[in-house]
């Protein structure tokens, strides 16, 4: 029989219940904002342009347009005959710009990719970067997988960090610093690289991921990477083919024409989720102007990241306290007033 309680054996005391951590939502909304600015300085297209497209990429018709395709236009031939789930994998080998024209080749084809997962979310989501690339050029050279997969990854490619950025010539998910500073991304003028091979820019335009850049220009660019490749093929030797591309200018305009914004989207809930950056950086930069503080406002997070970052950020975790746990209005920095307004992201880690 146990023992009773004594003023020598006391009762146990129940563990305390740990405290509620702070809610992740409420966190965001009060020690966030998004920085629109850096989305500035990449190539973009006005939402209005959009309209023209929309209900041609990647979307069944509609019934009666259906109706009058099937009329007009044949099947799409040996096609029907196979499991959905072959049809499935040739589209999504296919490149940009081939599953664009195949998408206008039938109803059925039409149908055919809108079944397919990725097809809906790379038009639910990356509408923009599907116009950027067939607007420029690119979409011959960019593989349906492999936009998808740049959709569908969190982090810079690079550095690590979380990247909002698509760097279209080599299909490659990226942060905005990396874009400006990265020499895997240096890009130069197709004109530059001819003259050094000694042939003429069109002859290398089929060889090449060529950009032709947006939206008035249209100069004709590729990665200094590309061009050093491209060099070697042509007999010169790898020394003297780096020489020549380090005489080319490093151009930052350049390298941000040769690049979109893109969200990130979850594989898993099909969700998207843009960038966010933290106003408690931002304070502690507006306070001090050190380098170091601006290298911190510069970093974006995902949500999840951004709660990371929280449990270790001292200006983050006032300005909650400051706020009630979110119930109480708290001091905004200057910069989230400002409006969208172009600046150049810090690039001193590939300097």
């Amino acid at each position: 029989m146990a023992a009773l309680p004594s003023a020598e054996h006391p009762p146990a005391l129940a563990d305390p219940e740990p405290a509620p951590s702070p809610d992740a939502d409420a966190i965001l909304a009060v020690a966030t904002y998004s920085r629109a600015d850096f989305e500035l300085p990449v190539v973009s297209v006005y939402p209005s342009q959009h309209d023209a497209v929309r209900s041609s990429v990647f979307q069944t018709f509609g019934r009666a347009q259906a109706q009058a395709q099937q009329a007009q236009v044949p099947d799409v031939g040996r096609l029907r005959c196979l499991p959905f789930e072959i049809v499935s994998l040739i589209c999504l080998s296919l490149d940009v710009s081939t599953a664009f024209r195949f998408s206008h080749v039938s109803c059925t084809a039409r149908e055919v990719l809108a079944s397919i997962r990725e097809f809906r979310q790379l038009r639910a989501h990356a509408l923009e970067c599907l116009c950027v690339l067939l607007r420029s050029g690119l979409a011959a050279h960019i593989g349906v997988s492999a936009l998808y997969a740049a959709l569908t990854t969190q982090n810079c490619s690079l550095c690590g960090s979380f990247g909002g950025f698509f760097f279209m010539p080599t299909a490659t998910r990226c942060c905005l610093a990396c874009v400006a500073s990265a020499p895997t991304m240096r890009v130069g003028y197709l004109t530059r690289l001819a003259d050094a091979v000694g042939v003429p820019a069109g002859e290398l335009e089929g060889q090449l991921p060529v950009l032709r850049t947006l939206p008035a220009s249209r100069r004709s660019v590729v990665t200094v990477r590309h061009a050093l490749g491209s060099l070697r093929e042509k007999g010169v030797g790898a020394g003297e083919a780096q020489a020549a591309a380090s005489r080319w200018p490093d151009s930052l305009t350049l390298r941000f024409q040769a690049a979109t914004s893109l969200p990130w989207v979850d594989r898993v809930t099909g969700a998207a989720e843009a960038s966010v950056s933290c106003k408690g950086c931002q304070l502690a930069f507006e306070s001090d102007y050190s380098d170091d503080h601006l290298e911190r406002r510069d970093r974006f997070y995902s949500r999840s990241g951004f709660v990371k970052h929280f449990a270790e950020c001292g200006p983050a975790a006032k300005l909650w306290v400051s706020s009630r746990e979110g119930t109480a209005p708290v001091e905004e920095p200057r910069w989230v007033g400002l409006g969208r307004m172009s600046t150049a992201p810090c690039g001193a880690r590939w300097r």
